[in-house]
């Protein structure tokens, strides 16, 4: 266990490597930590298992819950000693059932949490492109004049799903507008649907958040925005993947029609 991301990634590149798509979530934050930590108050903490090589990993990164990677199921009660050692209390636990429900219940027995499942999530990755039929309008970088648009509909989103995190500080959207990963699509004169995307690690570049507010949805906006948004990351070398709300109908059904496809499914665990 670790709290030092540099090393971490030192320690795991290879074990990374072998399955970059799995891992994709670990590798971009892995990213962000080594720039400088999120949450400067509060570090993470990142966890490799090993016998005579790295054999799995898990992270909690600063401010959210434990993310479990690919990892033996015998590993899971000791990573959950180790964390208990290090952090007063988890929100959440995110993995692939297999690890993550072992995790859930030996936490809550641990602290005597009770737990619930919350949102899964659905990993997806693109296969042959098929682009939608484009509705009216057009795909732009966001620019420092639409930081407080994407603010207020990052907060809407979070309030919409609540979950907290999806909401960025103004610093953190200008970050991104400056960097070029925040996108969206403009109709009329006026922005109707936002996405961005993670910077490319291990040859995977990961959109999201992607949102269009209530009265724009249907007209295809979000679908016309990620396909470009993708074809851009494709362009630059770069594979594409994303994740979808298990639970939302929609989303898995426009990625799928776009040509995005399942690959793995994580639970989500939540402690009361």
């Amino acid at each position: 266990m670790t709290s030092d991301p540099a090393e971490f990634q030192r320690r795991v590149a290879g074990f990374l490597g072998r399955d970059p798509l799995r891992h994709t979530v670990m590798s971009t934050v892995l990213v962000h930590e080594i720039a400088g930590p999120t949450i400067a108050r509060e570090p993470s903490y990142f966890a490799s298992v090993h016998t005579d090589d790295v054999v799995g990993v898990a992270m909690r990164s600063a401010g959210r819950g434990v993310w479990l990677g690919q990892l033996p199921i015998d590993a899971v009660p000791l990573l959950v000693t180790r964390f208990a050692e290090l952090l007063p209390q988890i929100d959440d636990v995110h993995g692939t059932e297999a690890v993550a429900g072992p995790f859930a219940a030996a936490w809550s027995a641990l602290r005597g949490r009770a737990y619930h499942a919350d949102h899964g999530a659905r990993l997806y990755r693109l296969g042959p492109m098929r682009p939608p039929l484009a509705p009216p309008g057009w795909a732009r970088p966001a620019t420092a004049a639409d930081i407080e648009i994407s603010g207020r509909w990052l907060a809407e989103m979070a309030r919409e799903l609540d979950d907290a995190h999806l909401a960025m500080s103004e610093k953190g959207i200008r970050a991104r507008i400056e960097a070029g990963r925040l996108w969206l699509w403009e109709d009329d004169g006026q922005p109707v649907s936002l996405t961005a995307h993670q910077v490319p690690v291990g040859g995977w570049g990961r959109i999201g958040p992607v949102f269009t507010p209530r009265a724009a949805r249907g007209h295809g906006y979000a679908s016309a925005l990620v396909a470009e948004v993708s074809r851009r990351l494709r362009e630059t070398g770069a594979e594409v993947c994303l994740y979808a709300d298990i639970d939302n109908p929609t989303s898995n059904k426009i990625y799928r029609a776009i040509g995005f496809e399942a690959v793995i499914d994580e639970a989500h665990y939540a402690f009361e």
